[in-house]
């Protein structure tokens, strides 16, 4: 059984009911018994439980119910995948290892590929290793115990890259750069000088855009060793280090990342200079690329942000409700990262003197652990105290300083337990989803702009809207920006332009 929408080959078992689904829609009244029993004997109830259960463990998922299978549980992510978008999104993870969708096996050993691997799998070659690179300085002078350059990068990730999010950033790079180093060039890294240096980013320009003949003419490892699905699982055979070709802003942390890696060998005595030290820091924007885009502009208007608040009743009543405004208010008022609010606790809302006055704020935990301390309006203490009363919690000051803000409604496995980032996703898009239906016909530029937009949305709604009120540096300290650089993105081209233009001026 296969919709009209669905993807080719993505079947779905003909035991399962083919319509739309909901995240509160219950197992039991859905599945066949048998299919069902296993789920609800271990405590799943609803589709949410089951979407949460798929997410949090991967694709062995289905072990932890006896008498489900492997093949079932294949049929039911291709279900959810094709019915139930109002869930979550159903990525390859979601499946059982060796499946597709529709329960088909997968020939693992003909998609595997010996060399491009993840970093923690990664074996360097003979000659490849780097102990006897033209760039490694003298053993006497260096502050690592590296012997070699796989060893380098690993005790840089642990050095600089505390935070998770930091740490999938840089090791997604250095591992690029590193196989480019060991595939494509054949050289190791500690043996890559100034125009190898310039040369990665000429291939990061190619990849993913020329004809793999045309690519071929130019590099020698052909493209689709490189380029695989995206959301593969790191130690599958399908994992690839990219999943198409990379933005210009994708580019340039490509090359800012591992520029500060060399930059740290160099410093600690591993290395004796950094080859990227002369690459521009510029990345040029490709053919198409700088073209006006009539939804570049990431944030909400007046008026559709008007169109989201006026339309919360359409959730449940209670904390479905009352959570939502804490996102909302989370995002858009506050200008918190998704991770912030995943993060946040209780004991993030203090009382602080501000000025001759002792007022309420929250300090926010963000990137690097750095915290900064945001004042909060009545408005914004009654939306926190208002989602815990629904949680049985009678105020800030009464829970205990690690209570979540931001909680999952499922019964399932983790009940009442901290939001996980794709539920987080899933409850605000759906949510969305919902609004843009209902204006779709008054205002189908407006629900088109809603379905695409996503929690980071919020934060630069919140950050276009402060700049009308505030100055660009005391929004870069509302939202823990390093940089005045990186605030300055969110104001209009002639803003922004206007801005450069005056600081130029002279004042006599």
């Amino acid at each position: 059984m296969s919709s009209p929408n669905s993807a080719p080959g993505l079947l779905v078992p003909e035991e399962l009911p083919a319509r739309r689904l909901a995240a509160e829609d219950e197992l039991a009244r859905l599945l066949p018994a048998d299919w069902a029993v296993p789920l609800t004997k271990a405590g799943l109830v609803t589709l949410e439980d089951l979407y949460d259960c798929a997410a949090s463990l991967g694709p062995n998922w289905h072990r932890s119910f006896p008498g489900l299978g492997a093949e079932r549980a294949a049929g039911l992510m291709a279900w959810l995948a094709e019915f139930g978008r109002g869930v979550g999104e159903v990525t390859p993870r979601f499946y059982p290892a060796g499946k597709r969708p529709g329960g088909k096996a997968v020939s693992a050993a003909a998609e595997y590929d010996e060399l491009i691997r993840p970093l923690e799998e990664i074996v360097l070659p003979d000659g490849l290793s780097g102990a006897t690179g033209i760039n490694r300085a003298p053993a006497v002078g260096c502050a690592l115990s590296a012997t070699d350059d796989l060893e380098a990068i690993r005790t840089w990730l642990n050095a600089r890259a505390g935070n998770p999010n930091t740490f999938a950033s840089y090791r997604k790079e250095s591992e690029r750069f590193l196989l480019w180093c060991l595939a494509e060039k054949r050289t190791a890294l500690s043996d890559i000088r100034a125009d190898d240096a310039a040369q990665y980013l000429r291939w990061l320009e190619d990849l993913g855009r020329l004809e793999e003949a045309a690519f071929r003419r130019k590099w020698r490892v052909p493209q689709a060793r490189w380029i695989g699905e995206k959301n593969a699982e790191r130690q599958s055979a399908a994992w690839r280090p990219f999943n198409g070709p990379l933005s210009p802003s994708s580019r340039r942390n490509a090359i800012v990342v591992v520029r500060q890696l060399f930059n740290f060998l160099k410093r600690t005595g591993y290395l004796i200079f950094n080859p990227f030290d002369q690459v521009s820091p510029k990345v040029p924007l490709l053919k198409g690329e700088g073209a006006p885009q009539a939804f570049a502009d990431r944030s909400l208007t007046p008026a559709q942000w008007e169109d989201i608040v006026s339309r919360l009743d359409i959730l449940p009543e209670g904390l479905p409700r009352e959570r939502m405004k804490l996102i909302l208010m989370m995002g858009k008022s506050l200008g918190m990262r998704a991770s912030e609010m995943l993060d946040a606790r209780a004991g993030w809302i203090v009382e602080r003197r501000v000025g001759l006055s002792v007022r309420p704020a929250i300090e926010i935990v963000g990137k690097g652990s750095k915290v900064r301390r945001l004042p909060l309006s009545p408005e914004q203490i009654g939306i926190i105290e208002s989602a815990l009363a629904e949680r049985g919690i009678p105020s800030v000051s009464a829970a205990d300083p690690e209570t979540p803000l931001l909680i999952n409604l499922g019964r399932g496995r983790n009940p009442n337990g901290p939001m996980s980032r794709s539920g987080l996703y899933r409850v605000l898009e759906g949510f969305f989803d919902r609004v843009a239906d209902d204006i779709a016909t008054e205002a189908p530029m407006d629900a088109a702009k809603l379905r695409a937009s996503s929690t980071h949305w919020l934060r630069h709604t919140f950050a276009v809207q402060a700049l009308t009120e505030m100055s660009v540096n005391v929004v870069q300290a509302a939202m823990g920006h390093a940089s005045v650089a990186t605030t300055g993105r969110y104001l209009s081209p002639e803003e922004e332009e206007m801005s450069e233009a005056m600081a130029r001026m002279k004042a006599l």
